[in-house]
């Protein structure tokens, strides 16, 4: 069923609804709705919404709102992404595949070695595109959040962000000693406990860009508590290291 997200939490006793702007437009000229289809609407908080199409205009589609019921496909975690900032249109597809596993917020990373640079002009466009990435993954995989992209920051300030995370993790070619499996495996009580509690542990991620990161880079990494952990023995491409690691987590903590 057709998925659409508000930027408005609605009003529990609201029966009646309508969509504007381009989700309007989605539903009139590529999915060809008709008054009578049923379509799903989420306000970003968990909330998913049975609603049917009342009628359809140009600027307005007026909908009947049903049945509510909490989500149930968000991860138990709060998942954030540092992802260093890849060539090309690879973000896009990091973006997508972030989302579909679970991501809560991405964070576009500046490192010594990203080839790409973002001048400070573009950053918003760029930032608007990948937001409308997310939110499209968003819709397409029935999540009940919707994440979020942030705009590129340096890798001091990603760390700075990561440190405040319940556990952080940089996946580095040159560790050797602590799998992401054995680490995952020995902070699961504590992370369980903290949801015990009633809250939503926060795990950060740390990528490398192509050329992965500086010595230096990951030194202020460790002087900053981060976890150094190997994926495996193969290298992964920077594209293919977060969604690995993200399927990690969905493995090790979301009930199935």
């Amino acid at each position: 069923m057709p998925r659409f997200f508000v930027e408005e939490e609605i009003p529990a006793d609201a029966t009646l609804w309508g969509i504007s702007g381009d989700d309007a437009r989605h539903i009139r000229t590529v999915l060809r709705m008709a008054p009578g289809d049923e379509l799903t609407l989420c306000d970003g908080r968990r909330t998913d919404i049975l609603a049917k199409i009342l009628a359809i205009t140009s600027d307005v589609v007026e909908l009947s709102l049903g049945e509510r019921q909490e989500n149930q496909t968000e991860s138990p975690l709060e998942i954030w992404l540092f992802q260093g900032l890849p060539k090309s249109d690879k973000m896009d597809t990091i973006i997508q595949k972030a989302v579909e596993l679970g991501v809560s917020r991405i964070v576009p990373v500046a490192c010594e070695r990203s080839v790409a640079k973002i001048e400070a002009k573009d950053a918003v466009r760029k930032t608007e595109r990948w937001n409308k990435i997310a939110r499209e993954a968003a819709k397409q995989c029935g999540r009940g959040l919707l994440p979020l992209v942030n705009a590129p920051v340096s890798f001091r300030e990603a760390i700075q962000l990561a440190a405040e995370a319940d556990l952080a993790l940089i996946p580095w070619e040159s560790e050797r000693d602590q799998s992401i499996r054995r680490l995952l495996t020995a902070e699961e009580p504590r992370l369980l406990a903290l949801q015990k509690q009633g809250q939503r542990p926060r795990v950060a991620i740390l990528i490398g860009p192509e050329g992965g990161y500086s010595m230096a880079e990951v030194d202020h990494a460790l002087a900053k508590g981060l976890e150094p952990v190997t994926l495996g023995r193969r290298i992964l491409r920077t594209e293919t290291a977060g969604p690995a690691v993200l399927a990690m987590l969905g493995y090790q903590f979301e009930p199935f």
